[in-house]
């Protein structure tokens, strides 16, 4: 049986993985690449909605959606202003040439994939306000959902909720399952649970 993984014990894998690369953003190309392939092959052919937060899981998002792009699907990205993203998560914001629309124009029409890149593993408040009313309105809203990583607003260890959560159809983890996806509301929340190779040794 394959390990489940806390936050602490990924963190540190990647770390020693960006050592190894020299160049943390690889890692990143490699999960959004792999993620947007296996997005592809699920053949839903309807508007994907990718929603990008301000962390390394909203980069993951941004390479996503330039990928899906490139493989001529239909995609509507949104985004938070330039200055939030920092890091890896801004490179691959700088890469990404797609029109990004705001969070206050959210709209989610019928038959529509969203592809949940708010908020990954490693988020530690609850969350409240303007990220509450995104994640009630992508829940009340009846549509297939991908979260990457884990569903956003779940716990990556406790699987607890922090606030409000996500309840995602599919979620497609980086590299191995995270404890957080098996305990608690992670269980209910995650859907059907799919590991994505990122090429870590």
């Amino acid at each position: 049986m394959k390990k489940t993984y806390s936050v602490e014990e990924i963190q540190k894998i990647e770390k020693k993985e960006f050592k190894r690369l020299k160049n943390s953003y690889i890692l990143m190309k490699r999960a959004g690449t792999n993620c947007a392939k296996k997005i592809y092959k699920l053949k839903k052919n309807k508007n994907f909605i990718v929603l990008c937060g301000p962390g390394n899981n909203g980069g993951d998002g941004l390479v996503i959606s330039q990928v899906l792009k490139k493989l001529n699907q239909n995609i509507t990205l949104y985004c938070l202003d330039h200055k939030t993203y920092k890091g890896d998560a801004k490179i691959a914001y700088n890469k990404n040439h797609l029109s990004k629309k705001k969070y206050k124009d959210l709209y989610i029409p019928e038959n529509s994939v969203i592809i949940d890149c708010l908020f990954g593993i490693g988020i530690s408040r609850e969350l409240k306000g303007f990220y509450k009313k995104i994640i009630k309105k992508v829940n009340s809203s009846k549509q297939h959902i991908i979260s990457i990583d884990i569903p956003s607003g779940i716990n990556g260890n406790s699987g607890k909720i922090m606030g409000t959560a996500i309840k995602a159809n599919y979620t497609y983890t980086l590299h191995a399952k995270k404890i957080g996806l098996t305990v608690n509301y992670g269980m209910k929340y995650s859907g059907k649970i799919s590991i994505i190779g990122i090429g870590i040794r």
